[in-house]
């Protein structure tokens, strides 16, 4: 059963819109044309249809109850009609039970009762895995916040993007995916850091440069030689006369410079520019500076020269490197201790030159092998880094999930063992379930089983036909055209013609509207022809049945819907307040005709006690529902009054209703005259008015106004009182409440429960 509906965001209901709660059994609404009567039976209508046929107008509506597994809506509309007559000459097949079938009616309600104790059993297990299902949902995405959360760690790697960054599902995979690497290593921030720095900070390129080996061979292997000569002391011949001078002076070096020069000067000194240098002089130098002592001065020479060049290309090749790479500066630092190692020991060869007999060694460049080292090891890092350096970071990427993971590893094997929990749950309720759907099947089979002993379409063509003659309409019946799959299908034939021409569209509405509500009832007590149906609760809403129909068929109309809302019993509540038709779940009567409304609920009849009525009315285009237990006294007059207290109540806040406001004061007052005896038209309210009075005017302006200007006596009507579509609605309260002050002031006071307080 609906329990509750929830209409807005639809024609005349706003956002806020109305929700009707507690709905009965039986709900009678009440509410004139263009109320939002309408707007309800197409949204319970909008209910029955598959979801791809749905109207996404009432995608704001709602209810609590329906069950489309369980329910069947019926709706008795202008729709209906349409579906059912106007689109196709062929009715659908109509069933009913055997209502003398007393113990096969029994049966099938037994049979109702096991499935109904099924159908909760399955309620209870379905809401016990609803229930783990929201708890599954909440702690997933606990889980799924809490691992996103650890991406904000590398927000600082502003040159890298995670994948996933727009899926919180995916992220999650893809830390599950890195907890199974089988050789799960978990980094550390540092190590993340130093990496994004080599990675993304530095601008990587390949050097491409090397170290020159030969000239370093070079350098080595001249300075090996040139430490065994540096080592030696080397001096002239010590047998010749003048080698103990040159050593007394220690003037070696001066005196071979001065040899080298003689051999320009002949025999003039180069320094003293005398002639002193004779043949025996030269002898004496000849002999001192032997062959032995210029071999190894010469091998001194060769060798610096060596030396000096390797050191060179050696120094060049470092530079070569400085100018691409040069981390924390440390090749220009090696650059420049080895230009001062060469520089010095340049020097130092230089200085053996000139002091032969003095020992001498140089720095050696083996000083330099583990710097030099380090720059090489440097250079192929680099390199190795510039070739690698896409897979470089591929793998900083895989190594930065490997550290999320790690982080989020005692989280996930929480949740995963929640997961257990959860599926153990939907299993078993599943299987309880499914084993229940198999009791229910077969409780069905039996139903369909004991409701195929009772159908009987014959019966139910007869009591339409009947009902169509007892009310007076002879001109046509129903007959029976053809059998589809054992099920009757008919048709509308006129009386006295042979033509099975469908003559639906030629009848009057009154006729068509009581045929389609004959059909429409006969499918309320039985059933359609759609297997499915046969076994679910029926939902009636019926809305406006008696449009176009004289008093006695509107007479009939409300036999027939008090047929369907019939109570169970009068020994008991429970069966008052059932119906005794047990397919049927509940019955929605929705009208604008007041007789008709008094009529069909009249509570003297055995009618089913749980219900409800409700009024929908509507103010500045807003629908309104309000309802009580006890019906209201649904008259004309009531109703003007009522209508006059509630737009006084929510003053319209333009004219746009002055002319129903207009019509609505004349009736009232001339009603209230008429019946007080003191006149049958609405000038009669002013008849005893003192004319000489300033407000008299403005009444009699007032009376000829709602008469639409149609009996002006007051040449002065246009100066107290204008056009009604040009009044502020308030002024038209106003003038109607002065009127009743004369005529009826306690009357007034009642009907639009005001208190009115003169001065």
């Amino acid at each position: 059963m609906i329990e509750s509906l929830a209409i807005k965001k639809v024609a005349t209901y706003d956002e806020t819109g109305v929700q009707i709660n507690d709905l009965k059994k039986v709900n009678f609404f009440f509410g004139f044309n263009g109320s939002g009567k309408s707007t309800i039976v197409k949204y319970l209508y909008n209910l029955s249809l598959p979801d791809a046929q749905k109207n996404e107008d009432f995608k704001d509506c709602s209810n609590i109850g329906y069950d489309a597994v369980n329910h069947q809506i019926l709706t008795f509309d202008e729709v209906f009609i349409d579906e059912n007559f106007n689109k196709s000459p062929v009715l659908k097949g109509v069933f009913s039970l055997n209502q003398v079938n007393e113990i096969i009616d029994g049966q099938i309600k037994d049979e109702e009762t096991i499935i109904s104790g099924y159908n909760k059993r399955i309620e209870e297990r379905n809401a016990l895995k609803i229930r783990s299902e929201v708890d599954k949902i909440q702690k997933q995405n606990e889980l799924l916040n809490f691992c996103w959360a650890e991406r904000n760690a590398f927000k600082a790697f502003s040159k890298i993007s995670l994948p996933h960054s727009g899926s919180k599902p995916n992220h999650l995979n893809e830390i599950r995916n890195s907890l199974q690497t089988p050789t799960f290593v978990i980094p550390t921030m540092q190590s993340l850091s130093e990496t994004y720095n080599a990675l993304y900070e530095k601008d990587l390129i390949n050097i491409n440069k090397k170290l020159n080996r030969v000239a370093y061979s070079k350098v080595r292997k001249s300075e090996t030689e040139l430490n065994k000569l540096l080592n030696e002391v080397i001096v002239g011949n010590e047998d010749v006369d003048i080698a103990a001078l040159i050593k007394t002076i220690d003037a070696r070096s001066w005196v071979e410079k001065g040899v080298e020069l003689i051999e320009l000067t002949n025999d003039v000194c180069p320094f003293c520019q005398q002639k002193t240098i004779d043949e025996s002089l030269k002898e004496q130098f000849s002999k001192f500076f032997d062959s032995t002592y210029k071999e190894k001065i010469e091998k001194i020479k060769q060798l610096k020269d060596l030396y000096l060049q390797g050191a060179q290309e050696f120094l060049a090749s470092v530079l070569e490197i400085q100018k691409v790479f040069n981390p924390n500066n440390d090749v220009a630092d090696i650059y420049y201790k080895l230009q001062t190692l060469f520089t010095d020991n340049k020097a130092v060869l230089e200085d053996k030159l000139l002091k032969p007999n003095e020992r001498k060694e140089l720095v050696s460049l083996v000083t330099f092998k583990k710097s030099l080292s380090s720059i090489i090891k440097l250079v192929k890092q680099n390199d190795k880094d510039f070739a690698d350096l896409d897979s470089n970071k591929t793998k900083f990427i895989k190594n930065i999930w490997m550290f999320i993971a790690s982080n989020c590893k005692e989280k996930i094997e929480e949740f995963d063992k929640r997961i257990i929990k959860y599926t153990r749950i939907q299993v078993s309720a599943d299987a309880v379930v499914t084993a229940i759907n198999f009791k229910i099947g077969i409780s069905k089979e039996k139903v369909e089983d004991l409701r195929s002993q009772t159908v009987n379409t014959k019966d139910a063509v007869d009591n339409i036909n009947l009902i169509l003659k007892n009310a007076g309409f002879e001109g046509f019946e129903i007959i029976e055209k053809e059998k589809v799959n054992n099920i009757s299908q008919y048709y509308l034939k006129r009386n006295n013609t042979n033509s099975d021409k469908p003559v639906f569209k030629s009848l009057s509405e009154g006729e068509k509207n009581f045929i389609s509500f004959l059909y429409f009832y006969q499918l309320c007590i039985g059933t359609d022809d759609v297997e499915i149906n046969s076994t679910k609760k029926k939902i009636i809403v019926i809305d406006d049945p008696v449009s176009s129909l004289d008093s006695q068929v509107l007479f009939v109309v409300s036999t027939l819907i008090h047929q369907l809302i019939w109570r169970k019993g009068n020994d008991t509540k429970p069966n008052r307040q059932s119906f005794k038709n047990s397919s049927i779940e509940q019955v929605f009567v929705l009208t604008h005709n007041l007789y008709f409304y008094k009529e069909v609920s009249f509570d003297k009849r055995p009618l089913c006690t749980d219900y409800w009525h409700y009024l929908i009315s509507k103010t500045n285009n807003k629908s309104q529902i309000t309802g009580d237990y006890n019906k209201r006294v649904f008259d004309d007059y009531s109703l003007m009054w009522d209508t006059l207290k509630e737009l006084s109540k929510n003053l319209p806040a333009n004219k746009s209703q002055n002319v129903t406001i207009a019509n609505t004061m004349r009736r009232t007052i001339e009603s209230y005259v008429n019946f007080i005896g003191i006149g049958k038209d609405s000038w009669s309210a002013i008849l005893n008015e003192n004319t000489e009075e300033p407000n008299y005017y403005i009444r009699c302006a007032f009376i000829s106004t709602i008469n639409d200007e149609s009996h002006k006596v007051s040449a002065l009507d246009s100066v107290y009182y204008q056009k009604i579509i040009n009044e502020q609605p308030q002024i038209l309260f106003d003038v109607f409440k002065q009127v009743f002050i004369s005529i009826g002031k306690e009357h007034y006071e009642k009907m639009m429960d005001e208190q009115i307080h003169l001065n």
